[in-house]
């Protein structure tokens, strides 16, 4: 189905939606914008099943690859206008902020609340258009100008590229945005309420955010999809080895093997984009797969050898599993030197990773028994429903407020 028919039907279905919404007393319309990286989505999707099941209208755009996903949490997904139906990374980053911002323009309902996620910091101005209050959702550690000066030099050298990739000057003047950059538009385009899917003990230069910042983990579910995998067949301890959706490094899996082989641990191996027969035969204690229901692996696994996305540490730490950070871009830095601040876990090189430091890493972290205490303090501190249940009822004042106005 090509672009505008999509958009045709959603706007049928979205007419039939807005005479419900007037026939229904109280019913709050949100709108959610997202842009199609899994580690920005995942993040978000507690939030929206949770504004649903409280009875509230919720339309969530993002990408194609993400309907199932948005759609499983009951918001009516809208798919991005003039965008590929499966768009290669390149097209992800150089497309998604422009359709995203043009897709929201587009829509006539009338809407209560914008929900947005920080990276795409356009989302106020929108919400600017549309007349409406907003929220903004931080899928890592919040921004400010004190943790961006402290930023390794790697990280503002990535997000300048990444800005000048997806944005640039011509789409922020086109977009009549404020911000001279990504980093600019990120650290002081606040709205009324911050939410940052992140433990506050984890948050670097928390003195330095005021109290519209608000700290939660909610509670991801557990996805198996067609992968079953014999834990009654394992020996203890399990470890578990993934480097999240984006990277796979065939040397890497060859080297864990090579590692962990035949040693008395059992390894979950997640080799994302590579299939496993490519690694050839391996021995009995490795069980790899191209996909890894990883919120269920972490209730079984004693370590987890993360590439230290925020959205995998935090499962980890709700699983109360340390961890070994091996991180390689962006926030994965950051995250993985608060891991070996708080001795949740320790870090090690990526780029080169040495077979004996990665051995040497792991089995410590399941030796030393401070690694595990310290995670499962940490697992209690986000394991508070009452914070999760604040969080929902202050965006929904915001709501209140909007209809009252």
């Amino acid at each position: 189905m090509l672009g505008w028919q999509r958009y045709y039907e959603f706007r049928k279905n979205a007419n039939a939606r807005c005479k419900n919404y007037y026939e229904v007393k109280n019913m709050t319309k949100i709108l959610m914008i997202n842009l199609p990286f899994s580690g920005h989505v995942n993040p978000t999707l507690p939030l929206a099943e949770e504004l649903v099941k409280r009875g509230h209208d919720v339309d969530y755009i993002c990408s194609e690859q993400f309907r199932e996903k948005i759609e499983r949490t009951g918001a009516n997904f809208i798919p991005y206008l003039s965008f590929p139906v499966n768009p290669n990374l390149m097209q992800m980053k150089r497309l998604s902020f422009q359709a995203a911002f043009d897709t929201a323009i587009a829509l006539k309902p009338q809407y209560d609340l914008l929900i947005y996620e920080m990276f795409f910091y356009p989302g106020i101005k929108v919400a600017e258009i549309l007349g409406i209050p907003c929220v903004r959702q931080f899928s890592q550690p919040a921004w400010s100008d004190k943790s961006w000066e402290d930023a390794p030099a790697m990280i503002k050298i990535s997000i300048k590229l990444l800005d000048a990739q997806v944005m640039g000057r011509k789409r922020r003047k086109a977009m009549n945005l404020p911000f001279d950059s990504m980093e600019d538009a990120i650290g002081h385009s606040k709205p009324a309420m911050n939410v940052v899917y992140v433990p506050e003990s984890f948050q670097n230069c928390r003195d330095t955010l005021d109290d519209t910042f608000r700290f939660v983990v909610p509670t991801q579910k557990a996805l198996s999809g067609n992968t079953k995998i014999p834990y009654e067949q394992m020996k203890y301890p399990i470890i578990y080895i993934s480097l999240g959706s984006i990277i796979s490094n065939k040397n890497f899996y060859k080297k864990c093997i090579k590692v962990f082989g035949n040693k008395k641990v059992s390894v979950i191996l997640n080799t994302g984009k590579l299939d496993p027969a490519e690694l050839g035969s391996m021995p009995d204690n490795i069980y790899a797969y191209s996909f890894v229901p990883q919120v269920e692996v972490l209730q079984h696994a004693s370590v987890f050898l993360t590439h230290c996305g925020m959205n995998s540490v935090n499962e980890a730490i709700c699983a109360g599993v340390p961890m070994v950070g091996m991180p390689f871009l962006n926030d994965q830095i950051g995250n993985a030197n608060q891991i070996d601040r708080l001795r949740i876990g320790k870090k090690i090189h990526s780029f080169p990773c040495r077979a004996r430091e990665i051995e040497s890493a792991v089995f410590e972290v399941l030796n030393e028994k401070e690694y595990r205490i310290n995670v499962e303090k940490l697992q209690k501190e986000v394991s508070n429903e009452a914070t999760w249940d604040n969080v929902i009822n202050e965006i929904e004042k915001l709501c209140v407020y909007k209809e009252n106005a």
